[in-house]
């Protein structure tokens, strides 16, 4: 009988092997997650930056090592396709980073780890002498005269509860049902340096919000509601709050004025950073779905030291949320006399921004909104100064306008003409053509060029002049759309609300001495990039 022979196994066969000890750990599908947890929960959660004092809340946080900021999928320059649900989206959210900022990667969009520091999201606001609470009161329990005696004419911002409470966006613009709406429909979530649109498709910017784990994320910011006819449906989702019965720059016609109406789809860390909106339109903001966190700084204080560029150290980013982290923390420890205004804007809620107020803005949930700029008659002295000598083009139009469907709205702006010795470009041209082409010598005389009256609809002008409804001009009549319901009438007319202003004043009238240079950005075009 032949003898058999057990073989003893070797050492190295006896001890497990570095690849067949890898294999007994299961992989989670979205990347590598299983190493990175690990990392993460042997260090603080919290990893921050060195700091001189110990007690000092607002060092910012140190970037992550490449293995750990970010699944494995994105260290070779794309994500594993199972992050997302839809096969394009990596690629139309990759292509929108890249533009959106060609100073990082778009890998490292999640360098700092914000994903993983709710913290600094739900951080409680501490009010004190300098942080004030944003005053809030309820729709039920004021009238839109009291509103504008109290805060409108005295511009002081306010947040009103209750305001979008019976709109049917408070069902509709959830983010499901939105993407049943329009899920091949092409939205703005970014411009590049040279100030093109970057548009994805809804379905992928959905399938990108659910997922996305990036420190600042893309922040979809649509301006064509009026324009582009699947967008155009939102409209009727919302309606004007009879709060604000007066928008002058409706005189302009459409094509002429300046965007002034947004739809906003911000995921949680996504914002703006402090900025003022432009010619010193004032604004107001409605919430339907999620909470915002406001800060606001009179118009009097210094621009270097609200934006706060002076705080920001080597290494660091000055989005939203770095600026609700560490950059505002070392502005107030730095400047105690400065006053900041905090408040949290939920669902329903609406807040009012006068005009030339600093202001800012983090999602810390996934928020839908929709704001808008306006010039009432509270504000016409500052918006007006401001145009004429930023916006010539535009400042004609309006006066042209003015005279015809609101003269007392004219005689006003030639009267803050004459106190400042102000000569508009029409008149110091003395007949001389207008870069948008003829023009008469003067703004009293007889027009019949296409850009008056022609692109105006003729109940929006007489809603100026009356019970003005904000709501797009022509397009309704070209597109053979349904107009929304229009705004009661407010209780003063246009021309009782503009004489109630008196004579201009000397000086700078409802203007605030400033500090600073003015900023010159179109719209929320860089706050929102």
């Amino acid at each position: 009988m032949a003898k058999s022979y057990a073989r003893t196994p070797s050492a190295r066969e006896r001890s497990p092997s570095k690849e067949s000890a890898s294999t007994s750990v299961p992989r989670s599908p979205v990347g590598d997650t299983t190493r990175s947890t690990v990392r993460r929960d042997s260090r603080s959660p919290c990893p921050r930056a060195a700091s001189p004092s110990s007690a000092d809340e607002s060092s910012s946080p140190k970037p992550r090592p490449p293995e750990a900021e970010k699944p494995r999928g994105e260290r070779g320059g794309h994500q594993d396709r199972g992050v997302h649900r839809r096969r394009r989206t990596n690629a139309e959210i990759w292509r929108c980073k890249k533009g959106r900022r060609t100073d990082i990667k778009p890998g490292d969009w999640s360098k700092f780890g914000y994903a993983d520091r709710d913290e600094v999201l739900h951080r409680p606001i501490v009010y004190d002498k300098q942080t004030v609470p944003i005053p809030r009161v309820k729709r039920s329990d004021i009238t839109p005269e009291w509103f504008q005696e109290h805060y409108a004419s005295k511009s002081r911002p306010v947040i009103v509860e209750g305001v979008t409470n019976h709109w049917p966006a408070m069902t509709r613009w959830n983010v499901d049902a939105m993407e049943e709406r329009f899920r091949h429909t092409s939205f703005k979530v970014a411009k590049d340096d040279k100030g093109k649109k970057l548009r994805t498709k809804f379905k992928y910017y959905a399938d990108y919000l659910r997922t996305q784990r990036d420190d600042s994320p893309l922040y979809l910011f649509e301006t064509s509601m009026e324009d582009d006819a699947p967008i155009r449906e939102l409209i009727h989702d919302f309606e004007v709050p009879d709060l604000f019965p007066h928008d002058l720059l409706s005189l302009v016609n459409r094509d002429a004025r300046p965007p002034f109406r947004w739809f906003c789809i911000g995921p949680k860390r996504s914002g703006t950073t402090v900025h003022t909106d432009p010619l010193g339109t004032a604004a107001w903001n409605a919430v339907t779905h999620g909470v915002k966190h406001w800060v606001l700084f009179e118009p009097q204080e210094s621009r270097r030291v609200v934006k706060g560029k002076d705080f920001i150290h080597e290494g660091e980013d000055d989005e939203a949320i770095m600026y609700y982290d560490f950059i505002l923390p070392r502005i107030k420890r730095a400047h105690p006399e400065v006053r900041v205004y905090e408040g949290l804007q939920k669902p329903g809620d609406l807040i009012f921004v006068p005009g030339d107020w600093w202001h800012a803005v983090l999602n810390i949930e996934d928020c839908v909104a929709v704001t808008q700029n306006y010039v009432g008659p509270d504000n016409f002295d500052m918006v007006w100064k401001k145009t004429r000598k930023e916006r010539e083009k535009l400042a004609y139009l309006w006066l042209r306008n003015m005279r015809k469907f609101a003269p007392r709205l004219h005689d006003r702006a030639l009267a803050l003409n004459r106190r400042d010795n102000f000569r508009m470009r029409h008149e110091r041209a003395k007949g001389e053509k207008l870069s948008s082409g003829s023009s008469s010598s003067s703004a009293s005389s007889s027009d019949s060029s296409s850009d008056e009256a022609g692109d105006l609809d003729p109940v929006g002008l007489r809603g100026v002049a009356l019970a003005p409804h904000l709501m797009g001009h022509m397009a309704w009549r070209r597109q053979g759309s349904p107009r929304p319901n229009p705004m009661p009438e407010p209780t003063r007319s246009l021309g009782e609300a503009v004489a109630d202003l008196g004579p201009p004043l000397p000086g700078e009238g409802t203007n605030r001495p400033r500090k600073r240079h003015r900023d010159r950005e179109d719209g929320h075009s860089r706050a929102h990039q």
